[in-house]
């Protein structure tokens, strides 16, 4: 009797996990990825906590790709694509990429972060000003 009720204890323990399992895996993933309209948005909004939003989302996508160029410039000697002014602040960042936004030929349902990467690299030519001086 001992079994059974040792076996029937651990067949509902493992019922209940496989039920628990088939509840996660019907999740659907999803990145919170926003789109140019969005973005702009955000920007645009009065409220302090979507300017938040709009100076990190452009920030992070900004420094993301200066990363990218400066590990591909001292991994493979690959010629950098954004080299932005030294000293160029927050609010230049969000202007010019508002400035970018309101293009008549912006597709704002393209991901923020591509719109991001084509203002940017229009910003400032690479053969100016490297981001990281160079001792």
């Amino acid at each position: 009797m001992m079994q059974s009720s040792l076996f029937s204890g651990v067949a509902k323990l493992a019922l209940t996990v496989l039920i628990c399992l088939s509840f996660l895996q019907a999740v659907t993933a999803r990145a919170d990825f926003i789109n140019g309209d969005q973005l702009r948005l955000y920007c645009t909004s009065k409220n302090p906590n979507d300017e938040a939003v709009c100076f990190v989302y452009i920030a992070g996508a900004v420094d993301a790709f200066t990363t990218i160029d400066l590990m591909g410039e001292k991994a493979s000697g690959t010629k950098r694509q954004f080299c932005l002014p030294d000293g160029i602040s927050p609010d230049q960042l969000k202007d010019t990429t508002m400035t970018w936004l309101a293009r008549p030929e912006a597709n704002l349902d393209l991901a923020a972060t591509l719109l991001i990467w084509g203002q940017s690299r229009k910003l400032v030519a690479v053969d100016r000003r490297p981001l990281i001086s160079r001792s």
